[in-house]
């Protein structure tokens, strides 16, 4: 975020010394005026200490509370037309330089893809490529498609000039696997950030590389990626269908763990078909087996099979949109440890996610705590925002929101909002 400038800090500042004057002039301390906005005491001294800025439900309760005739909402709102702006310009400048830094780095890339070839020679190049896909593949987890799209591009401008330099029919057959997973990550990717379009494109060129190997693992892959990005389309028949032909594809290999309980049992849970997510849940976590490794959390994009976490986690999603709260919650609750212990940071905030719906919606909802383990979902991938957790995010604020006013549902907006200004835009 950027900094805030000190024009900016002196106006928060002055707002906040005219709520103490108002508040004392209406004979309120400040424990009384933040039961009357449902906010805590230290909250509301450091509003009026200028340490923080509140958000316009604050501003508004505490107009109604100290009768200021919305003078101070007013004012809220200019400082917070100034401040957006502010940050909207220097979030351009940013981009822009970052935009320059990456065309700077993808010329300097394409520039040494000849000289690499040529100081290695194809073969050394080609097992040099094999490794780093599965470098890129561990290191998704960590650092996000924000990071590596950018890479993963270069390596198939890399793959290009591969196909030109082998000769042997065992090669072209290894480069074309390459380019076939290069354009299936990237199909992916695309759809985490939102770009459905460009996630399509992708999958349809990997589906053209992997038929003409007829890699039938790898095209269960893409299909069930495929089926990621319609479900998060809200598409919930054709995530269904789409993972339907991956088990076609994927036969006895053990892309059927992904597709049973990514594809099959989410797209099933939010078509309320209950006996199809119990047939696919309790597939899918046979064939995972079980839990050995406490700490293990396989990678969403790992082109080997899902491990039990992983499976476990999706199983979770399915039975939230089934309205089985006990069992989400009995699943998230053995997750959470692994997923603590793990690097993947979208899992932590996922499943974090769908334990704080499952607080909101069951039978002894708990909206505060479910708002409390909202925000820390958010904030645990704030740095490297993807659609699925807007996606989870927005349901669970709806949720909230459904339930009546109450602080935890303005307080869980707010923090949306403020992750929203730099998430994904499809979603948010």
């Amino acid at each position: 975020m950027a900094r805030e400038p000190a024009d900016i800090t002196a106006r928060r500042q002055a707002l906040g010394e005219r709520l103490a004057v108002f508040r004392e002039a209406a004979d309120l301390r400040q424990g009384e005026l933040a039961r009357l906005v449902f906010r805590d005491r230290t909250t509301v001294n450091h509003i009026e200490k200028g340490r923080a800025r509140g958000d316009e439900q604050f501003w508004r309760d505490a107009d109604h509370a100290v009768n200021a005739s919305g003078t101070l909402l007013r004012t809220f709102r200019e400082l917070e037309a100034a401040r957006q702006a502010h940050e909207r310009q220097t979030r351009q400048v940013d981009q822009a330089e970052a935009r320059a830094r990456a065309d700077a780095w993808r010329s300097h890339r394409a520039n040494t893809i000849m000289e690499t070839l040529a100081m290695l020679g194809p073969t050394a190049t080609l097992n040099l490529l094999e490794t780093y896909t599965i470098s890129v593949v561990q290191r998704y987890e960590l650092e996000g498609p924000h990071r590596l799209t950018h890479e993963v591009r270069a390596l198939r401008q890399i793959d290009r000039e591969l196909s030109d330099q082998v000769s042997s029919p065992t090669e072209r057959s290894r480069v074309t696997k390459l380019a076939a997973q290069h354009a299936a990550l990237l199909a992916y990717m695309a759809a985490s950030l939102g770009q459905f379009p460009a996630a399509e494109d992708y999958a349809l060129e990997a589906s053209l590389l992997a038929t003409a190997i007829d890699d039938r693992p790898l095209l269960a892959w893409i299909k069930a990626t495929q089926s990621y990005a319609a479900y998060y389309q809200q598409r919930y028949h054709d995530a269904l269908n789409l993972a339907r032909v991956g088990l076609q594809f994927a036969g006895d290999h053990g892309q059927r763990i992904r597709l049973l309980s990514n594809g099959i049992a989410r797209a099933a849970g939010k078509l309320g078909e209950r006996q199809t997510v119990a047939r696919a849940v309790g597939q899918a976590l046979e064939l995972a087996g079980p839990q050995t490794d406490p700490t293990h959390m396989t990678s969403c994009i790992d082109f080997g099979p899902y491990g039990w976490a992983r499976t476990a986690a999706n199983a979770a999603t399915a039975y939230l949109s089934l309205g089985d709260y006990t069992k989400v919650l009995q699943l998230t609750g053995e997750l959470r440890a692994i997923v603590n212990a793990s690097d993947s940071d979208w899992s932590r905030s996922l499943i974090t996610l769908d334990e704080a719906t499952a607080l909101t919606l069951g039978q002894h909802a708990d909206f505060d705590h479910a708002a409390t383990v909202g925000i820390q979902a958010l904030a645990a991938s704030a740095d490297k925002p993807i659609a699925s957790v807007g996606k989870r995010a927005t349901e669970l604020a709806h949720g909230l929101r459904r339930r009546g006013p109450h602080r935890a549902s303005v307080e869980f907006s707010a923090a949306l909002q403020q992750w929203s200004q730099h998430g994904p835009k499809a979603l948010t």
